[in-house]
């Protein structure tokens, strides 16, 4: 259940909404803001649920009746969802979104809402288009956008939501969760750093073993942390980037690979400045014999973080990848 997960996780967001909707203040626009992995999709599609629900009376929604169920599947005629985590949001499909919501209401609420989420991935004309619907809000129409990084959001679009900022949920949480899946505590600790969501640990563990996209990830951190950066870049090409005749999953999975490469690295050097040294042999002898110093583990995480953010935006991985290890030369 949303409202059960939303509540364990970030009770102030949860509060928050259950006050709105109790005192039929719910704004015509929301951002939910906080890092990747906070439940911001699963509190929009629940906001969305409240607003059509058929059993409510000034709360959450029941999430069992006809449309709450037609919502969580999105087969709801009157709600759009875009997925910036997907591919890159344009103004075309934001305009389209615009011209649906301009016609008659489909469902006998007669409200409409439409939720982007990762909206920091659209380009800047579409986020110039998404601003204009925005500053003219339509009545029993209301937005519901989410985003992992709001630096990337005009911050005209920033100023005319109700911004909700989701709290970071504590690394147990995530080790707890990747063991319950079926991953062993060490591989847990490297999982929970990657996976925060059940999409993400599928990807990862399948038939009850783990996945080769979970042992390439893994392998690209091993060479890069015991000594080995300079092969990692060849390695990639030749033994860890992912094939699959199905040029959709295959990219899907490539972006993954790439994304948890780079948040693996940007956690080993955290965990080099903070002297954490974990349980896991191989693991601890890489932190014990690191020699950058705390400068360069700094600029490390700069360049990492750097090239995480642009993964989305990128339509050559490849060129991705050089780029990032020339910087590391540099």
């Amino acid at each position: 259940m949303l409202k059960s997960l939303l509540n364990e996780t970030q009770p102030i967001v949860y509060h928050a909404l259950e006050n709105a909707l109790a005192n039929d203040t719910v704004s015509s626009a929301y951002l939910f803001n906080g890092p990747y992995g906070t439940p911001k999709k699963e509190a929009a599609i629940l906001l969305a649920q409240s607003i059509m629900c058929e059993n409510n009376d000034h709360g959450l929604a029941c999430e069992e009746c006809n449309t709450c169920q037609r919502i969580a599947h999105n087969t709801y005629a009157d709600l759009i969802i875009l997925d910036g985590h997907e591919e890159s949001i344009s103004k075309e499909m934001v305009d389209e979104v615009q011209s649906r919501f301009s016609k008659t209401a489909l469902e006998k609420n007669g409200r409409k809402v439409y939720i982007i989420l990762n909206c920091e991935n659209a380009t800047i004309s579409a986020q110039n288009s998404m601003l204009k619907f925005l500053e003219e809000p339509t009545e029993g129409v209301t937005a519901i956008l989410t985003c992992d990084n709001i630096n990337r959001l005009l911050p005209t679009i920033v100023s005319r939501c109700t911004t909700i900022p989701f709290m970071p949920i504590s690394s147990n949480y995530y080790v707890s969760k990747a063991i319950e899946y079926g991953f062993n505590e060490s591989d847990a600790y490297f999982v929970s750093k990657i996976a925060k969501t059940d999409s993400d640990l599928s990807l990862l563990y399948e038939d009850g073993k783990v996945t080769d996209l979970y042992n390439n990830i893994l392998g690209m951190f091993k060479d890069f942390v015991s000594g080995k950066k300079k092969d990692v870049l060849i390695d990639y090409q030749v033994s860890y980037k992912i094939s699959d005749s199905d040029k959709k999953k295959s990219k899907t999975e490539n972006m993954f690979l790439l994304s948890s490469f780079f948040t693996l690295v940007i956690s080993y050097c955290h965990d080099v400045i903070n002297h954490n040294l974990v349980s896991y042999d191989w693991y601890q002898r890489a932190i014990s014999k690191e020699k950058m110093d705390k400068d360069h583990l700094i600029d490390l995480i700069v360049t990492m973080s750097d090239s995480r953010d642009k993964i989305n935006r990128s339509n050559d991985l490849d060129l991705l990848m050089d780029q990032t290890f020339y910087k590391l030369e540099g």
